[in-house]
């Protein structure tokens, strides 16, 4: 339930507090086991869980599966629940992701430009918390650890070198930790002790990237040498990590170009139907022809809310009293196949989000939307599902 056991009291009962410890073990094992056999949910009921009040204990279990499933790339056991920390391992191998990649261009003499995936990250925190200032300032970390010179140091331990800690950077990072050591503090909040020595140093820097060493000491000239590397599972595990968060980004790229092509390709189709004979309507009068405009549908979008109903075509004689028909058979016709052509729009869009839905229907006319909602629910209800499930406030859009 969220809770944690700790020992308190002036009094030292040690075996008390040794009791106390295994059953602090024993409920987070239980807790480690639970999430790893817990259902497997989709992500669309997982977004939709992060908006509720509260959520059964069960269902925290399936969200938490989800979460370290997505975030790894990796089938969930118990030992991933345990190294997953409740999400601060991911924490650290972002940041450790962040400094490994190729620095952008300099700016001065002594700044240089975060890489794009950090500069990214800042833009889009401030864009999803915008009346929030307590932002992260992944940037300003960024350039902290460049300046200690972690990418040169990293770059060598990851491809496996060793290291005594007597080495040239490995000086000058712990010369230039003790002499900022007020701004490693501020900015990464880590204390250094003057009287620390480099390697030290070197790993408590290297905790923050989720990172770990492991060490040998051979023999050399008859005296004992500590030589020092990364753990290799370790590594191994934080590369497989590595190498599905990129594949992710790449996919989200290629998903948004492929977005961008179709919605240019639309935006086209919607033009030539309707936008370039309105503008052309001047130049083709001056030429004595007559240019065409659907009457339901104007080039400019209509507002949702201040959409009016369509006006009955009139007769012959004038009158607009066509037996309680505002149109004739012909033109219902036309009308309900527009209305089709508009759902089948609607339904290709739902993979592009709310946004792109509303947007095609903002083109229409409220008796139209109304008629395109009715038809995208025929047609594909399981879509229509999850439009319903992902804008709970779709009535509204009919105008």
């Amino acid at each position: 339930m969220g809770n944690t056991i700790i020992p308190l009291g002036d009094g030292g009962d040690e075996g008390t507090s040794r009791w106390m410890k295994a059953a602090g073990i024993t409920i987070d094992e239980e807790h480690y086991r639970k999430v790893a056999n817990a259902k497997d949910i989709d992500r669309r009921t997982y977004n939709s869980r992060q908006h509720q009040d509260y959520l059964k204990p069960e269902e925290v279990l399936e969200c938490e599966k989800f979460r370290i499933q997505d975030t790894y790339g990796m089938s969930v056991t118990p030992e991933l629940v345990e190294q997953d920390d409740g999400g601060r391992l991911i924490k650290k191998i972002v940041a450790l992701e962040a400094i490994l990649a190729t620095p952008g261009e300099m700016i001065s003499d002594d700044l240089v430009a975060p890489p794009p995936v950090v500069a990214e990250r800042d833009k889009s925190e401030r864009e999803r918390l915008s009346i929030c200032t307590d932002w992260s300032n992944h940037s300003t970390a960024w350039l902290m650890r460049h300046r200690l010179g972690l990418r040169a140091v990293l770059l060598d331990l990851i491809a496996g070198v060793e290291i005594k800690g007597d080495e040239a950077m490995i000086q000058v990072l712990a010369d230039f930790s003790k002499r900022n050591a007020s701004h490693v503090k501020g900015i990464l909040n880590l204390t250094i002790p003057l009287d620390e020595s480099p390697i030290w140093i070197l790993g408590q820097y290297l905790s923050q990237l989720g990172l770990s060493t492991e060490s040998r000491r051979p023999l050399e000239d008859g005296k004992r040498v500590r030589y020092y590397r990364l753990n290799t599972e370790n590594v191994i595990f934080i590369q497989s990590v590595l190498s599905y968060r990129q594949r992710q980004r790449e996919d989200r790229e290629k998903k948004r170009q492929e977005s961008q092509t179709k919605n240019a390709a639309y935006a086209a189709r919607m033009q030539s139907q309707y936008g370039v004979e309105q503008r052309g309507r001047g130049a083709e009068e001056q030429r004595g022809k007559l240019v065409q405009v659907s009457p339901l549908h104007p080039c400019s979008p209509a507002p949702l809310p201040d959409s009016s109903p369509s006006t009955p075509p009139l007769n012959k004689d004038g009158s607009n009293n066509w037996g309680g028909v505002d149109t004739d058979k012909e033109d219902s016709t036309s009308w309900w196949e527009r209305v089709k052509y508009y759902a089948q729009l609607a339904i290709e869009r739902v993979e592009f989000g709310v946004n792109a839905v509303k947007e095609l229907l903002s083109t229409l006319t409220s008796d139209e939307r109304c008629g395109v909602m009715l038809k995208f629910e025929d047609i594909n209800p399981e879509k229509f599902a999850q439009l319903v499930t992902d804008a709970p406030d779709w009535v509204e859009w009919r105008g």
